[in-house]
């Protein structure tokens, strides 16, 4: 009995121990598979596909509505409204008096005007042009003041005669004396008279009643523009705007009154970020929309960018913005002037162009650089970068269509082994 105790604990202590390394064996097989399988996996990561795609940037600004073609009418002076011929929304003629103002002294002042304007052209025209009857009455007058002037010397001689003699006293030689020089003059002046109509003015008088004329027309235009302003006519065809005054109205200078316009032609006005203005050229399309019109879309193109930037008042405090006018290109029915728009300017619209996600780029050493998976080792890869948009980055270089990449990858080291936890969408979108 004692031997067979003795033998069955011998037969126990082996069978522990190969069964203590069959256990320690299968551990360490495991342990291996472990890590071998950790190490195979790899950091788990999020990936994304380089893949050409139209892209397409824009600069999004609000603005307001106007009329490309109007007619604005203000009254110049104080003054009253007579009649207002027109309501707003009706159609318009050119030519077509739209309402009358209180004329008060105007008419009589643009007479008056028109009459010195007539006497001063008639005195250019004499003086240029002289008629043979006015010719021959001054010929005439010249004549009988030379008669008058001998007649005058011959009796200035026979008075001063009968002076010298004591004959007459000295208060009729001094009437002689006056008489003769009166006639002298007189005779003086009639042939002065004669030679300017006969050879016409000298140069500085000929100066003198052009400038004259001038003068005239100048008055004569300025009285009938101030009078032709009481009436209210329209220079286009169009469509009433707005009436702002009504008959009776005394209105001060300044005043508007009537406004029309072509509503067939409408723009824009906006002012632009002046983050986004480097990215504004003219000619850039843009597509404008509407509170008042949700069903509907308008295009347009970029006018005009302002050189100059305007400090604007806003909400959220005051802002830099540049100035810019868009031309609606399209149909423009249903804008009206001052509605409010929003305005989606295209600044880049490429068909084709080779884009990865924007959180796959990163900066390192001043360089953009991306993470290239490859047979699940993580290759860092230096590429030229393009537009940047809010879901994705244009790569110009460095990348082919299909390459992987990693997406935020974060402290990823070059060389090291990743696995895809899970793939992005393109940053396109789905082709």
């Amino acid at each position: 009995m004692h031997f067979l105790k003795k033998k069955l604990g011998k037969m126990s202590w082996k069978k522990l121990l190969a069964g203590a390394l069959i256990l320690g064996l299968i551990v360490s097989v495991v342990a291996i598979n472990l890590v071998r399988n950790k190490n195979t996996a790899g950091i788990p990561v999020k990936t994304a596909k380089a893949e050409i795609k139209h892209i397409q940037d824009n600069v999004f600004a609000t603005g307001r509505v106007r009329l490309v073609e109007k007619q604005e009418f203000y009254s110049y002076e104080e003054t009253t409204v007579k009649e207002i011929t027109v309501n707003p929304g009706d159609p318009v003629r050119k030519g077509q008096v739209l309402g009358l103002l209180d004329a008060g002294e105007l008419d009589d002042q643009f007479s008056e005007a028109k009459a010195n304007y007539a006497v001063r052209q008639s005195e250019l025209e004499d003086a240029l042009n002289p008629r043979q009857e006015e010719v021959d009455k001054l010929k005439a007058d010249y004549k009988r003041a030379g008669a008058d002037y001998k007649n005058s010397q011959k009796n200035y001689e026979r008075t001063k005669q009968l002076f010298d003699q004591g004959a007459v006293s000295a208060q009729e030689m001094e009437a002689a004396e006056i008489d003769l020089t009166a006639k002298e003059t007189a005779y003086v002046n009639a042939g002065a008279s004669l030679k300017i109509k006969e050879s016409g003015p000298t140069g500085p008088e000929l100066a003198s009643l052009k400038a004259q004329l001038e003068q005239a027309r100048n008055r004569m235009e300025l009285a009938q523009r101030e009078f032709d302003r009481t009436t209210l006519t329209a220079e286009m065809d169009g469509v009433v705007i707005a009436v702002e005054v009504a008959e009776g109205d005394h209105v001060d200078p300044g005043t508007r009154l009537i406004t029309i316009g072509n509503t067939d032609k409408v723009e824009v006005t906006a002012g632009v970020s002046e983050a986004d203005s480097g990215r504004l050229k003219t000619g850039q399309k843009v597509k404008v929309t509407a509170a008042a019109l949700p069903d509907r879309e308008y295009t347009g193109v970029l006018q005009s960018v302002s050189p100059g930037a305007l400090v604007e008042a806003g909400n959220q405090g005051s802002q830099i913005e540049v100035p810019v006018i868009v031309r609606i290109t399209g149909d423009s029915e249903g804008l009206r002037t001052g509605y409010t728009v929003d305005l989606t300017i295209t600044t880049v619209d490429r068909d084709k162009a080779l884009v990865v996600p924007y959180e796959a780029v990163v900066e390192k050493d001043g360089q953009h650089k991306v993470f290239v998976v490859e047979k699940g080792v993580a290759r860092e890869r230096k590429v030229e970068t393009g537009l940047d948009t809010e879901l994705y980055t244009e790569i110009k270089s460095g990348l082919k269509d299909g390459d992987t990449v990693i997406v935020s990858p974060g402290n990823i080291e070059d060389g090291a082994r990743v696995s895809a936890s899970n793939n992005v969408p393109p940053a396109g979108g789905d082709k």
